[in-house]
């Protein structure tokens, strides 16, 4: 080969190089795209992040008209990230978007509101409430849906008065509200909310939706000859206070019922605790004391009236808790006077202790009291007893009839707490006590002190709970504890 033809040969190879290496770089030049992932699974590339957006607002005016707003969002699984490409396809946004528009929800700006669980005491114990989450597009919706709720458990009118500062002072007896909270923590968060979620647009669902945790139909009952509210609310276990709420067109379980008449039944499951605080004086009637006089010189079985007992009246002052229409924590604060008891004095011949209880029985707590939460049902569970009140912490628990201690101890639930068998069908409990006076196998006699208020065990406040049961506690069949006292 020749110096010439070598020549050429080489500046060939420089030239067909030179091809190779410029137009692989050409080829392969660099660009900056956005590749679109769904549910973290890529879709393709596009040029445009913001013509994305812009096609899918566009697209979907049905979304806008729905809901009242102006744009419309991407959907929340969906994720846009730029990055650098070579030579991939890239493809129109016409393309994703058809990919995303069957597989993917879109989004409207709006609020995500979460109310947060509190600690609830129930008859099984102790437990958090769950969460619960509700999606409005204007928070003015939700606000005024809680004070719709709030009007649930407060009389409309005092509760104006008291966000007003227009309540009247107390005279003589009377009612102020001191406070009204929600005992929740609420989180309010603007946030890119789903289509598919349950979106709440005004304050009647809402409202609906808070006080009942659905917006299903509530049951209803049409009401029969001799129905009444109390006996309506008892046979379809609610307590009187959730058929109230439930029916607001009544405002009192003494309002009457007509045969026909279409009720409802629905079982209330607050969303939130509605919390007031008031500061309460009323007059009540303050029961006169039986006295017990013996007398050695009459035969057994005999007795006489020496004298008759007349009722006193106090005007009790009191600092009151109630939570969702329920009282949970009745503190005195006060006790005048007004008219004094005269106890009635019954002699009675040779004075023996009997275990076996006779026709008539003590009430077990100090006077005044208050029962603050009746024999009967609420939020869907029978109260097997009577919560009574009002007294303080350390004021003395009575024995309710002659009878044999046959529990007095502590339980993680009911505190300190008593069974009495009277020995004549009928068992008595007291629950929640601060202290104990007596003891297991122990004989008493109505009236005597068997131990005092407090609010031990599974309580939210100081009170006693008082339950009579026939054939034995809890095991056997339980009594509505005011029948024994007409």
């Amino acid at each position: 080969m020749n110096k010439k033809t070598i020549l050429y040969t080489v500046l060939a190879l420089i030239i067909s190089s030179s091809v190779f290496f410029f137009g692989y770089k050409k080829a392969y030049d660099p660009q900056e795209v956005y590749r679109v992932y769904l549910d973290g699974e890529s879709i393709g590339l596009i040029y445009s992040k913001e013509e994305l957006e812009t096609y899918i607002d566009a697209e979907q005016e049905s979304i806008k008209e729905k809901y009242g707003v102006d744009k419309v969002y991407i959907p929340n699984n969906l994720d846009i990230v730029k990055e650098i490409t070579y030579n991939e396809k890239i493809e129109s946004v016409v393309a994703i978007y058809e990919k995303i528009n069957d597989k993917a929800p879109f989004t409207i700006k709006g609020y995500r509101i979460t109310i947060k669980g509190v600690e609830e005491i129930t008859d099984e114990g102790s437990e958090m409430t769950d969460d619960v989450v509700v999606n409005v597009l204007d928070k003015q919706v939700f606000i005024d849906s809680v004070d719709n709720t709030i009007g649930a458990f407060i009389e409309e009118e005092d509760y104006e008065k008291f966000l007003n500062g227009t309540q009247e002072p107390i005279k003589e007896t009377g009612t102020i509200i001191e406070d009204v909270y929600l005992q929740n923590d609420i989180l309010i968060k603007e946030a890119n909310i789903s289509i598919r979620d349950k979106i709440f647009l005004n304050t009647d669902d809402l409202s609906k939706y808070l006080l009942f945790g659905t917006l299903e139909e509530q049951q209803k009952y049409v009401v029969k000859l001799g129905d009444t509210i109390e006996k309506v609310a008892f046979n379809n276990k609610l307590s009187v206070g959730e058929f109230l709420i439930a029916n607001d067109q009544f405002n009192s379980a003494d309002n009457l019922l007509y045969e026909g008449q279409e009720v409802t039944l629905g079982i209330i499951k607050p969303a939130f605790k509605v919390v007031e605080e008031n500061h309460t004086v009323t007059d009540e009637v303050k029961q006169y004391d039986t006295i017990y006089e013996y007398d050695d010189t009459l035969i057994i079985g005999t007795e006489y009236v020496k004298q008759e007992g007349e009722n006193g009246l106090s005007r009790v002052t009191r600092k009151m808790k109630i939570v969702n229409g329920d009282i949970v924590e009745a503190l005195p604060a006060g006790t005048e006077e007004i008219q004094p008891t005269v106890s009635k004095i019954i002699v009675r011949g040779n004075r023996e202790v009997s275990s076996i209880g006779g026709g008539k029985w003590h009430w077990p707590t100090a006077q005044p009291y208050m029962i603050s939460s009746p024999y009967g049902w609420r939020w869907g569970k029978l109260h097997q007893g009577l919560d009574i009140t009002g007294t303080g912490r350390g004021s003395p628990i009575y024995a309710a009839n002659n009878g044999v201690v046959t529990k007095a101890e502590y339980h993680s639930y009911n505190g300190y707490y008593i069974h009495i068998d009277h020995n004549n069908g009928y068992f008595s409990e007291y629950a929640h006590m601060d202290s104990l006076k007596v003891k297991k196998g122990q004989i008493v006699e109505a009236g005597q002190i068997i131990g005092t208020m407090g609010d031990t065990g599974f309580s939210t406040g100081v009170h006693l709970h008082f339950g009579i049961w026939a054939g034995s506690v809890h095991n056997g069949t339980s009594y509505n504890p005011l029948l024994f006292y007409r």
